[in-house]
């Protein structure tokens, strides 16, 4: 497990890691109901080109977790807060899953001025349509969380363990263990299903065509697929994968897309090879030219 520590910015306490490096600063944002955790192996292979933070987002991991502030305001608030507190210069954020849609949310509000770039990784972009939002009624059956906490942690560890027998990584394991309490052997989500819903709303919500058209920034786009070609899987509104990969690059001013074959999408965890070497390769040609 990573040696954390705690900030306290924006009215709240946050906890993060740092792999300490002089080269530019990068900042890693995780998803709905994870924790910095998932970046252990990200991180520990970007340190080398890097100056490399991750953090728990408010409500996650041993973050604050205040009964309200989970909508993109509060949450990009809680992003740029933490980014000034540590001296940060001009770095570039990475989110996975919803915490791309933070970075969206963040670099749209900032247009060019602070952030050096945005990274993108199989999440963000995944939620945008062409005509009309699927109805929030079908979201909220389908996609709320589940209720785990007849569980113990060693029962939920053996479950998912078992559901992703082949692609199991131990450090799934610092995830899992960071996202429960555990109450009379029992596991409680350290997220309130409340607030998991609020967040989950906020995504379905969120006009990333809008938000895209006034990013000004590069944005590197990291889509993964499950097998050696492109996505066709579709999103929450029912957009194909590389539709949604496609329409994304046409409103974005600057971009480049890497496709990360051959994964799921947990890809931080399952192939952090893949997703580093991306992040490396167009630190360059994309972020620094």
């Amino acid at each position: 497990m990573l040696n954390t520590r705690i900030a306290t910015t924006n009215r709240q306490k946050f906890n993060y890691f740092n792999w300490k490096n002089s080269k530019p600063d990068i900042v890693l944002i995780h998803g709905l109901a994870s924790n910095l955790h998932i970046w252990e192996l990200v991180g520990e292979l970007l340190s080398r080109e890097f100056n490399v933070i991750a953090y728990d987002q408010r409500g996650h991991g041993l973050s604050d977790k205040p009964l309200i502030g989970y909508d993109f305001d509060s949450i990009t608030e809680d992003l740029l807060s933490l980014c000034i507190s540590l001296n940060l210069s001009n770095p570039i954020i990475v989110g996975h899953s919803w915490g791309a849609n933070v970075v969206i949310e963040a670099l749209a509000k900032d247009e060019g001025k602070y952030y050096q770039g945005g990274i993108l990784v199989d999440g963000g972009i995944l939620n945008i349509y062409k005509d009309s939002p699927s109805l929030w009624a079908d979201i909220e059956l389908n996609l709320s969380p589940p209720n785990l906490e007849h569980l113990s942690i060693d029962e939920l560890i053996g479950r998912v363990q078992s559901n992703q027998s082949g692609y199991w990584y131990s450090v799934m394991e610092n995830v899992l263990r960071s996202s429960f309490d555990v109450v009379d052997n029992h596991i409680k989500s350290k997220l309130s299903r409340g607030n998991h819903m609020t967040i989950l709303n906020n995504i379905w919500a969120q006009n990333i065509k809008e938000l895209l058209i006034h990013i000004k920034s590069p944005v590197l786009i990291l889509p993964v697929s499950q097998g050696h070609g492109v996505s066709h899987s579709p999103n929450m509104h029912g957009m194909p994968k590389i539709e949604a990969v496609d329409l994304a690059r046409s409103l974005l001013a600057k971009s480049t897309v890497e496709w990360i074959y051959d994964s799921i999408h947990d890809v931080p965890i399952q192939n952090p090879n893949a997703v580093s070497k991306a992040i490396i390769k167009h630190k360059s040609n994309l972020f620094f030219v």
